[in-house]
């Protein structure tokens, strides 16, 4: 299905724009994306990934150090930053429908995933997750359930690497590979 999304939008006409952004707000767009990518590669490159073993892992004592101090849900929140930013800078329609169906893909995907891991792990354990954590990046941190600057130190130095060297890369090869530069 999401290669169709793809190929329906590379193939669609793009004209018609309902608005287009200034230069400052693609400068803004590009700091953004940062956060995006950061998010995304703490998901992935987390011991072990959270994306992929987060029922295993949350039911540890202990589980709760990283990224899980900003968010339960790493990756998701990455693809709503992604897609509320490309939506922003490609408003035509066929940029609107495809950012705008994984936007709302990540922004109601986090609930089922948080009710089939209640009822994996359950119970007390699972309510311990809720009191340390949150859905909303940063929520538990500006509530005092979590403090920022160890997340960000048991992140490591690998995470920041990646997320850097990827969005400068995407940044450097947005336009060819994707046929639109970032900045014009």
């Amino acid at each position: 299905m999401f290669a169709w999304l793809f190929i329906a939008f590379w193939r669609a006409e793009h004209s018609g724009a309902y608005f287009v952004t200034s230069p400052s707000v693609r400068v803004l767009s590009a700091v953004l994306m940062l956060t995006a990518f950061w998010l995304f590669a703490a998901a992935l490159i987390r011991k072990p990934p959270i994306l992929l073993t987060a029922e295993t892992v949350l039911r540890e004592q202990g589980a709760i150090f990283g990224v899980l101090r900003i968010t339960r849900h790493p990756f998701l929140w990455s693809l709503v930053l992604w897609s509320a930013i490309h939506m922003l800078n490609n408003a035509d329609p066929a940029g609107l429908s495809l950012f705008g169906y994984f936007l709302l893909l990540a922004l109601f995907g986090t609930w089922p995933i948080d009710k089939r891991r209640a009822r994996l792990i359950g119970g007390e354990r699972w309510q311990q997750v809720l009191a340390e954590t949150s859905n909303l990046p940063f929520a538990a941190i500006i509530s005092g359930r979590q403090k920022i600057l160890p997340g960000i130190r048991e992140m490591g130095w690998l995470v920041p690497f990646v997320a850097i060297a990827a969005w400068a890369f995407v940044l450097t090869f947005h336009e060819n590979f994707f046929g639109l530069p970032v900045f014009y």
